[in-house]
Order: C-alpha cells, then sequence, then structure tokens
C-alpha cells in the first residue's frame, strides 16, 4: 500500500489557529482506486474555496466554492478549466446530483449533474445538499486524455458554509467507481465507518461502531473550548454553555481521530 502525502492546498482553513490540514491519498494494491482522506475536513464559509485533485498532478479537477454576488448566496462545485467534464448534464443552471452511498458512477449511471449547485440563498428550490448531511457527487472528468470517474463526499450546512471530507477516483480509465469506495481502508478510517453526529437541543450527538475515547471542542480562533473523555459507543456533549456560532469538534477512538464542523444556536 502506498501513501502520498500532500501538502499545496488551494486556500488555507481559515482562522484554524494551529490545527493543520494533512491530505493523504491511498492505493489498493492493484492501483485502481485512489482514495484521498482531507484530515481534518476542509471548513469553508464566506468566499472560501476547495479545489479536488484527484490524482495528485498540476491541474485541479473540480472546485468547491462559496459565493455572494449581491443578490444570493451560493455553494456549488465547478469544473476546473477543462479538466472536469460535466457528466449528463443538458446545460443551463442546475443543481449537482446527491448520489447515494454504492451508486456506480460511470457512463451508464444515468442522468446524473457533477457540477452545479449544492445549495443556494433562501428563496431557490432544487438543492439536494441543503442541510441534508455528508452527499456525494459523482464527477467525470479527463485525465490524460482518457475518461475517469470519481466522487467528493461534502456536507452542505446552508448556501454559506460547507464541508469537504475525502474524495476518491478509479485509475483505470472508463471504470466505473462506485460512491464512497475507497479502496482498502487505513485503520484509523475502519476506526470511524458509521461514525454519526449532530446537534440537537444544545447537545451535541455521537455515535460510532466503537467505543469513543475523547472529544475535543475548539472554537475558528483555534483555542480549545471543551475537553471531555467518552466511553462509549453513544455520548451526548452538553453545549447549553457555549455561545452561537460555529466550532471544530475532534472526536478519539483507539488512536484514530476524526474532526469536524459544528453549529450551536
Amino acid at each position: 500500500m502506498k501513501k502520498i502525502t500532500k501538502n499545496n492546498l488551494s486556500k488555507r482553513l481559515a482562522q484554524y489557529g494551529a490545527l493543520s490540514l494533512a491530505i493523504a491519498g491511498v492505493a489498493d494494491a492493484s492501483g485502481q482506486i485512489i482514495y484521498t482522506d482531507v484530515n481534518p475536513d476542509f471548513v469553508g464559509g464566506l468566499t472560501d474555496s476547495f479545489a479536488v485533485d484527484f490524482d495528485g498532478g498540476s491541474v485541479n479537477d473540480v472546485t468547491i466554492i462559496q459565493s455572494n454576488n449581491g443578490n444570493y448566496e451560493l455553494v456549488k462545485a465547478m469544473p476546473y478549466s477543462t479538466n472536469g467534464v460535466l457528466a449528463a448534464s443538458n446545460g443551463g443552471y442546475f443543481y449537482a446530483s446527491n448520489i447515494a452511498y454504492g451508486t456506480p458512477i460511470d457512463a451508464g449511471a444515468g442522468a446524473f449533474r457533477s457540477f452545479g449547485s449544492f445549495c443556494a440563498g433562501v428563496g431557490y428550490a432544487g438543492s439536494q445538499f441543503c442541510g441534508a448531511g455528508p452527499g456525494y457527487i459523482g464527477v467525470q472528468f479527463d485525465l490524460s486524455g482518457s475518461t475517469h470517474y470519481g466522487w467528493v463526499r461534502v456536507d452542505i450546512a446552508d448556501s454559506s458554509n460547507f464541508i469537504v471530507m475525502d474524495f476518491a477516483y478509479e485509475s483505470t480509465p472508463d471504470m466505473a467507481i462506485n460512491a464512497g469506495d475507497k479502496g482498502p481502508l487505513g485503520v484509523g478510517e475502519q476506526m470511524f465507518e458509521g461514525f454519526k453526529y449532530y446537534v440537537t437541543n444544545n447537545q451535541l450527538n455521537l455515535s460510532a461502531n466503537t467505543a469513543m475515547e475523547k472529544v475535543v471542542l475548539h472554537n475558528m480562533l483555534g483555542q480549545q473550548i471543551v475537553s471531555q473523555k467518552l466511553n462509549s459507543s453513544s455520548e451526548t456533549i452538553n453545549l447549553s454553555g457555549l455561545q452561537a456560532g460555529v466550532y471544530i469538534a475532534t472526536v478519539s477512538i483507539e488512536g484514530a481521530s476524526k474532526t469536524f464542523r459544528i453549529v450551536k444556536n
């Protein structure tokens, strides 16, 4: 198994303080699925963008961007230059398709849209991602003159905030990839299979297939606000003492960690 560390991101993680960002790509033994874990997850807000480079080359394939033209806010995915190929779209203004986990992504996958709006401002209907939790877009793109298929997993809270979690592509030209397929998982990924979280009634609710060990919350200045030991696969964290705002949570399971963004209303 080959591990590749990539340090050149399109944009630094805004106001992340001392928290660092590392991306590692893992290829399976046959060299087919190339998986990249964005760790910690890229948390984007107003005017932020994240460039997805599936193969770690010199050309980005997809850009996830938040924009505001003065009339409405929008989080969208768009192809980078001519490298991204719009999959099964008829052109015009459209919304990106939220593809279910395990769905094959290839030329025969039907009419899905790789690029377009994830979530537009108030009054615009049709988004499949607004507040829906983590979801997948399927991407068809060109690599050295050959067509390849991949996926990007995102979590779009609203038209101003987004998270890029991970992505992967099939290195064999014209071969399908299933949404969410990562190839062989590392130990850290296995620990967080089935992990879920949500905030309700001033509580952060956590669940996993394995007992969790610790949760730490930082504010957007990188200051540690909460550090709490955990000892089960289902936990609740009291947030009533925190001010309303955005926080970065990190959960630990058997030495592996997962970082994500939460919103306290």
